[in-house]
């Protein structure tokens, strides 16, 4: 898994399609590997966190399906852990529920444009992932 600064400036890059979902399949995976490494069941967060783990995988998922995902990643981005201390959680919440609402919207474009309905489907259904994880990361869900 990438970094999540890097996985950003991919998603933030990709000019077609089969990037896009390439950089959108990477980004859920490092999110679901950067929420793990910060759930703690001491901490307020620990519920919203184990939420968004479930959606990142989801999402994840819910790409895995689309023709137009290719079948070998497109970038060698270098891995990259988040810092893990008390103090970073915060930090790491909100640069994960940055990327959601980036993801978001960069797939609710593609499932508009995307050729396919299988494509059309499955970003629809990994924006939908998306935008909870940002509800959850942000507090504004239900």
């Amino acid at each position: 898994m990438s970094s999540i600064p890097a996985v950003r400036n991919r998603l933030e890059r990709a000019d077609s399609l089969p990037p896009l979902l390439d950089a959108a399949h990477d980004a859920f995976g490092s999110m679901l590997s950067a929420i793990r490494a910060q759930e703690d069941p001491a901490t307020a967060l620990f519920i919203p966190l184990v939420m968004a783990a479930a959606s990142a995988a989801e999402g994840r998922n819910a790409l895995a399906f689309a023709s137009a995902l290719p079948s070998r990643p497109l970038s060698a981005a270098p891995t990259g852990d988040e810092p893990a201390d008390a103090a970073s959680v915060q930090v790491i919440t909100a640069s994960l529920a940055a990327l959601s609402e980036l993801l978001a919207a960069r797939l609710a474009d593609a499932a508009r444009d995307a050729p396919g309905h299988g494509d059309q489907a499955a970003c629809r259904d990994a924006a939908r992932s998306a935008r909870e994880i940002h509800a959850l990361l942000t507090g504004t869900g239900p």
